[in-house]
């Protein structure tokens, strides 16, 4: 197997070409995460996205894009914003973890969302998680019977609550109307403020990322905004992206005015119903404790966290730092625990 290592930018058409075939042939790598594109748009505005190329005897064989950081240590792509990580290669080829990073020229790999079905990959794992999904294959009311019922019918007795008060909902399922977009950073920022979270859009990069994958759209791969209005007025706001029938729930924000509505799980409940017109047929939510998401899942992807290191002084530097960060994680003492998680966050982008 040969590893050649190469800036995204200079794979050819038939690197490109074999890439796309083998995500699109996958149904366990049918998140728009693992397509060319958007490892292209986070190339487009950070300078260190490499893709690893594996060929077998002269053929593209697998695909592992990555971020090149201090130490020579692997990230995935698009860092704290990539929600599903692995090898996007063809069906049934074996690999060794090992031998892959070595070949990636990386001290170690890091990675936090990468797929548990990637089997080379688990003895490499720390912990796994659920990823929660909504399930719209059967359309909305068989969701709906596999879903939190009791959290369904309150959301939907909310949304016609807010239709009485305010006005008539009205979704506008993908938009280009450039105000929604600032009303989305702007709510993003305000929730990271009241929520003391880290404000990811303080790097020029992250809100150029946005900018470049809505300027995407292919049927392949897009950026989707999408607005729910109650009346005249803005009540919720999504940016996500989709590939083929699959959309990826990435950053949602709403209307603080209008928070007695619930209108972040009206405007899931919408998009929910208004899925098989638009041709969805899962929306995943991401990993995460949000209880948006709990109430709104149907089923979940198992995805992990760990490491592949390289040799054995680096292996023992990262386990410690991963135990250590489980430690915050657990303990009891909010201050220090909740700056040790911001510090993490932050490096993560």
């Amino acid at each position: 197997m040969k590893i050649t290592i190469l800036p995204f930018h200079d794979l050819n058409s038939r690197q490109i070409e074999a890439w796309s075939h083998f995500q699109s042939s996958d149904p366990a790598l049918d998140s728009p995460f693992f397509r060319p594109e958007f490892t292209a748009s986070v190339a487009a505005v950070r300078p260190d996205v490499q893709v690893a190329v594996l060929e077998d005897e002269g053929e593209p064989a697998a695909f592992l894009p990555f971020q090149r950081t201090g130490w020579n240590v692997g990230k995935p792509v698009g860092g704290g914003m990539s929600d599903f990580q692995g090898i996007i290669s063809r069906p049934g080829l074996a690999w060794s973890p090992d031998l892959l990073i070595r070949g990636c020229r990386l001290s170690a790999w890091d990675f936090d969302h990468l797929l548990d079905s990637q089997q080379s990959f688990r003895p490499y794992h720390c912990q796994t998680a659920p990823s929660p999904y909504m399930d719209l294959s059967g359309g909305f009311e068989s969701y709906r019977a596999t879903a939190h019922e009791q959290t369904i019918s309150q959301v939907l007795h909310k949304g016609r609550k807010l239709e009485r008060e305010v006005g008539p909902l009205r979704l506008v399922a993908n938009t280009t109307d450039p105000a929604v977009f600032d009303a989305l950073i702007a709510w993003k920022m305000e929730q990271y403020r009241r929520t003391h979270a880290v404000n990811i859009f303080d790097r020029d990069w992250t809100v150029a990322l946005l900018r470049e994958i809505w300027r995407r759209q292919q049927p392949e791969f897009s950026g989707m905004l999408s607005a729910l209005y109650a009346g005249d007025q803005l009540a919720a706001v999504h940016f996500g992206m989709r590939s083929g029938p699959v959309l990826h729930c990435w950053f949602p924000a709403y209307n603080q005015e209008l928070q007695n509505y619930s209108p972040g799980l009206v405007f899931w409940m919408e998009l929910a119903r208004a899925a098989e017109e638009l041709g969805i047929r899962r929306i995943d939510l991401g990993r995460g404790a949000g209880q948006y998401k709990s109430s709104l899942m149907s089923g979940a992807t198992q995805v992990a966290e760990g490491f592949v290191a390289c040799d054995s002084a680096f292996r023992i530097w990262r386990q410690g730092s991963r135990q250590a960060r489980e430690w915050v994680r657990a303990t009891p003492l909010r201050a220090p625990a909740r700056l040790l998680r911001r510090f993490h966050t932050w490096l993560t982008f």
